[in-house]
């Protein structure tokens, strides 16, 4: 009967742990999407991009490009 309980003891901790858990990740995900914000821009606005993921010609230091170029049109 010892073994049995202590079985039955740890069944039940791991089965509230995982409702913690998922409890957890709703509350985390709701607060998230309250701090979402609706995108600024709108097609046909000019931007910047970034060139931090850009590959260029070899033989050029990065670090005397520039950090973004443009204006880009956005499209969609």
């Amino acid at each position: 009967p010892g073994v049995q309980a202590y079985a039955l003891k740890m069944k039940e901790a791991q089965i509230r742990a995982h409702d913690a858990m998922l409890e957890a990740c709703v509350k985390q995900t709701r607060n998230a999407n309250n701090k979402r914000q609706p995108c600024p821009f709108r097609e046909g606005d000019l931007a910047y991009v970034s060139t931090k993921n850009m590959s260029f010609p070899k033989g050029l230091a990065r670090k005397l490009l520039p950090k973004y170029v443009g204006p880009y049109k956005l499209i969609k």
